[in-house]
């Protein structure tokens, strides 16, 4: 039998994943908090990826409970699970109306975010095809999913990557005729992007202190993966070295668990040198 402080935290992160998942459903009431802008919906994302990383712990720890309430929890947690993915699908329809209305352009960067977005779409068809008959889940609208789809495609199809931006100024470039002898040197792809590179301001981790204890911001892990991608490594390698496991690294970074002085400190001088 576990011992009652293992269940008592148990207990405490499962009631911490519900009124995540709960809170996530009532703000789909609220447009307004999450579709008038890319960061505000990115932010609801992040919350929404923060809540299916709390549903993964407790449910990596089910067999500690008795079988009959470990059933009853996984039945509930599989339909909080389903209605956080339709309200996933739904807020991301909202948005893209939104900005399309208001006839804005995504910002730098978005090409990436919004494939993600698009490729939610068949991770979440599969976990209903795992879970639905069994669970009694009622299925998301086909016409509804390829709506989505579709508007998915067509922003994604506007959006601009670094990469994209590079070559095209270099295209350009080509395309313009010399003025004079002195016309400066036209620079190569790996040359801008080096230039780009060094004039990039360091990224700071932001946080709150509460008695002590470090809470990131939801951006975080963003800014982190980033800059394990310019660092070439991964977030596996980060959290070794910081002796922590990718699933703890990542609550710290959503800011759903405190990280100690140590740990703030290593982050933030590591995202400075990146």
């Amino acid at each position: 039998m576990p011992a009652p402080t293992k269940l008592a935290q148990l207990n405490d992160l499962l009631n911490k994943a519900e009124l995540h998942g709960v809170a996530i459903i009532r703000k789909m009431a609220e447009p307004e908090t999450f579709a008038a802008s890319f960061d505000q919906f990115r932010g609801y994302i992040d919350e929404i990826d923060k809540f299916y990383v709390l549903v993964d712990l407790v449910e990596d720890q089910l067999p500690l409970f008795e079988p009959a309430r470990r059933d009853r929890l996984s039945h509930n947690l599989v339909n909080l699970r389903w209605q956080v993915c339709i309200v996933e699908v739904n807020a991301t329809r909202i948005f893209i109306l939104q900005i399309g209305e208001q006839g804005r352009s995504m910002p730098f960067g978005s090409r990436d975010f919004l494939q993600r977005r698009r490729d939610r779409l068949s991770d979440i068809d599969l976990f209903y095809d795992r879970f639905g008959e069994q669970h009694g889940l009622p299925k998301l609208q086909t016409e509804l999913v390829d709506t989505v789809r579709r508007l998915l495609d067509n922003v994604i199809g506007k959006s601009n990557s670094l990469p994209d931006l590079l070559a095209e100024a270099m295209e350009q470039s080509r395309d313009e005729p010399a003025m004079t002898q002195m016309q400066p040197r036209l620079r190569s792809p790996g040359e801008i992007a080096g230039a780009i590179t060094q004039k990039r301001k360091p990224v700071e981790l932001k946080v709150k202190v509460v008695y002590g204890r470090y809470y990131a911001d939801g951006m975080s892990l963003q800014a982190v993966a980033e800059a394990c991608a310019e660092s070439k490594m991964t977030m596996d390698q980060l959290a070794q070295q910081l002796g922590l496991n990718r699933t703890q690294l990542g609550l710290m970074l959503n800011g759903a668990d405190a990280m100690s002085k140590r740990i703030y400190e290593e982050l933030r001088d590591f995202l400075r040198k990146a």
